[in-house]
């Protein structure tokens, strides 16, 4: 039965295009080519990755396929700053509609050096505009092309992350000494090693094995927007992690919000030195591998609607060498 419908739906227009091509547009109409939004999908550390839904309507009795969708990236109406290209492949049923999209990136750099121009705008004029190329040659001779065109604003904004005033939040000699015994040390080694430790002297990779001791590992987040756009960031949550995979939570010690322009979360994680005495022992040796934190948060652009609450996801890495000590 698909057969014989097919069949019937390409003798009918043949018949049309006897006539002509534009009598199958009198009778049938066009295809027709809705680009619906331009939003964005994604943020990383390197750009911004926006999101292109469109929706193609076959008034066909057949179906077809999109072999390609090729669009240029333009800045302020006249400026190309890339092209993009893809086969695409998707098949549009008879008489139907089908909804497919496409993604792109626009780097920071790219932003900022455009944003250069404009005297401190908080967002810029882009606009996408393309074809779409439709496989109809076998039954109307030829292949179409459907254009589209579709403006957006994109913040001027570059996420900036670094890290600093790294510290162990040492207990006091005291309480270092009392640990150590309980693990099983003698009490006159044990109140040497506390001293070391205090003293910052290197210390054997097993000094800890057995000893059931809670530090404290502080740092702050600076977080900076380094474009013209008003910003909100959010920290939701965040871990420590090493080589062997994640070693604490870390959570703000107070706001984990940041309005302006730039501002510092400062962070905390509990370290135990039953589950990570040789990490913390790497942290007092200042000598390992460099443990990493991971990021969630989101990003909102109060003057842009379809920029609320865009998860960005990031690593960071805390060099060893720049921790320092906390004495009680």
């Amino acid at each position: 039965m698909k057969k014989s419908f097919s069949t019937i739906a390409l003798l009918l227009l043949s018949a049309l295009l006897t006539f002509s091509c534009s009598t199958v547009k009198d009778f049938i109409g066009s295809p027709s080519l809705a680009m619906k939004s331009v939003s964005i999908s994604g943020l990383d550390l390197e750009g911004i990755t926006f999101k292109c839904d469109y929706e193609i309507s076959n008034p066909y009795p057949l179906g077809f396929k999109i072999k390609s969708v090729a669009a240029d990236i333009i800045y302020d109406s006249d400026t190309k700053f890339t092209s993009i290209s893809t086969a695409n492949g998707l098949a549009v049923a008879a008489m139907a509609s089908a909804d497919n999209s496409f993604n792109f990136k626009v780097p920071y750099e790219t932003i900022l050096t455009f944003a250069k121009k404009t005297s401190g705008k908080k967002s810029l004029p882009f606009a996408v505009k393309g074809n779409a190329s439709l496989n109809t040659s076998k039954f109307l001779g030829k292949d179409l092309s459907l254009p589209f065109s579709k403006s957006f604003d994109v913040p001027v904004f570059k996420p900036k992350f670094s890290v600093s005033e790294v510290k162990v939040q040492l207990p006091s000699v005291a309480q270092l000494t009392k640990s150590l015994v309980s693990g099983g040390m003698n009490g006159v080694n044990a109140a040497k090693l506390a001293a070391d430790i205090v003293a910052g002297k290197s210390l054997p990779e097993n000094a800890f094995d057995g000893v059931n001791l809670d530090m404290g590992l502080n740092f702050n987040l600076n977080v900076a927007n380094e474009g013209s756009s008003e910003w909100k960031y959010a920290l939701d949550s965040c871990s420590l992690n090493t080589v062997a995979g994640n070693l604490a939570d870390v959570a703000p010690a107070s706001s984990a919000a940041i309005s302006s322009s730039s501002g510092t979360i400062p962070m905390t994680a509990k370290l135990n030195t039953i589950q990570a005495g040789k990490f913390i022992i790497q942290l007092l040796n200042k000598k390992g591998s460099n443990p990493t934190f991971n990021v969630s948060s989101k990003l909102s652009f109060p003057e842009i609607s379809n920029a609320l609450n865009l998860p960005l996801n990031y690593s960071k890495e805390i060099p060893l060498s720049s921790v320092a000590l906390s004495k009680s």
